[in-house]
């Protein structure tokens, strides 16, 4: 079975030893090798990507056994395409399959052993993973709500429903590193594949989540207000990044009401109208310069990925180019 990604360019490891010491830079490794009777048949095949902050590991082993030490604040996520892991985790022994293909363990220690394992193994920051159920459950909902929800070392079935359609989702979204640059980070930051791994987490480790999309939204008045504390925040914030799930956090919003609002107020998605008031910044930059100011420093200055796209948009949004609108400036600049 090939990799999930990054199968032409995965790594062919042999040496168990110097496989565990790699592996010990980004995982709490306790212990690692091969299990008893496979040591000369040893073979581990893999490759790494990174989506933002997260590190995915996607290969293919023989049988292997090992430890992993216990991580406050950091959820382990493994994911089975083929082959099987047992655990052995807070008194419970677990096993992912292709039936049930997702190990969850919240900061716990845990022991594992591997049958010809295909799948991902990578860490999740639980507070960030919190804080997107909550932000993706709308206005008024704590991320200590989905404190529970993470207590216990869980592993997840293939239902045939949403499940299956999530982890369906979770399965295509890694894939999506298969054809992106690793020298390109740009691109990385720009899809925010890290995102919607987090937001489809959620839904698979979350069952609460799910009856909370579905519940009332708050008052007119109070939800106003906080649109308008929103829209402020973005004003006076242009120059870091700015996605969905940060909007979602700052107002308590669902992503979908996010796009109802700005669409009803602006006509355009919430991220557009960001782009846009970025741009409108840029103008009055360009129009007003400091000494030295050129079109890239702007560019970058507001997150803007290429010089070329910032040209472009620009010109689009005003009707003539940046680096024209500069030179105005300039000339009538005391």
């Amino acid at each position: 079975m090939p990799l999930v990604f990054h199968d032409r360019r995965a790594v062919v490891d042999r040496d168990a030893e110097a496989l565990a010491a790699r592996l010990a830079q980004h995982y709490r490794l306790l212990d690692f090798g091969p299990r008893q009777g496979w040591e000369r048949q040893f073979l581990h095949r893999s490759s790494s990507a990174a989506a933002g902050d997260l590190i995915l590991s996607c290969g293919c082993s023989t049988p292997i056994q090992g430890a992993i030490d216990e991580h406050s604040g950091v959820g382990s996520i493994n994911l089975c395409f083929g082959g099987s892991i047992s655990y052995e985790v807070d008194g419970l022994s677990l096993q992912i399959t292709q039936e049930q293909p997702i190990f969850f363990a919240s900061g716990h220690s845990y022991r594992y052993s591997v049958d010809h394992f295909n799948g991902i193994v990578f860490d999740v920051d639980l507070g960030r993973l919190k804080a997107t159920a909550s932000a993706m459950a709308g206005f008024g909902v704590s991320a200590r709500r989905f404190c529970q929800d993470m207590d216990r070392p869980t592993v997840l079935s293939v239902d045939g429903g949403r499940t299956a359609q999530r982890l369906n989702l979770l399965r295509r979204t890694c894939s999506l590193l298969d054809d992106l640059d690793p020298a390109d980070a740009v691109i990385g930051r720009t899809l925010q594949i890290d995102d919607l791994i987090y937001r489809t987490l959620a839904l698979l480790l979350f069952p609460r989540l799910d009856a909370l999309l579905e519940a009332p939204s708050g008052a007119d008045v109070a939800r106003e207000r906080i649109f308008e504390e929103l829209l402020e925040w973005v004003s006076a914030n242009l120059e870091t990044p700015i996605n969905l799930t940060t909007l979602e956090q700052r107002s308590g919003y669902s992503r979908r009401f996010l796009q109802q609002a700005f669409q009803q107020r602006f006509g355009c998605g919430p991220m557009q109208w960001v782009r846009l008031q970025r741009l409108e910044q840029a103008r009055l930059l360009l129009l007003n310069p400091v000494i030295d100011l050129t079109v890239a420093a702007v560019a970058a200055r507001f997150g803007f990925g290429s010089l070329s796209a910032f040209s472009r948009d620009f010109h689009h949004q005003f009707g003539l180019r940046p680096s024209d609108l500069l030179r105005e400036g300039r000339r009538f600049s005391p």
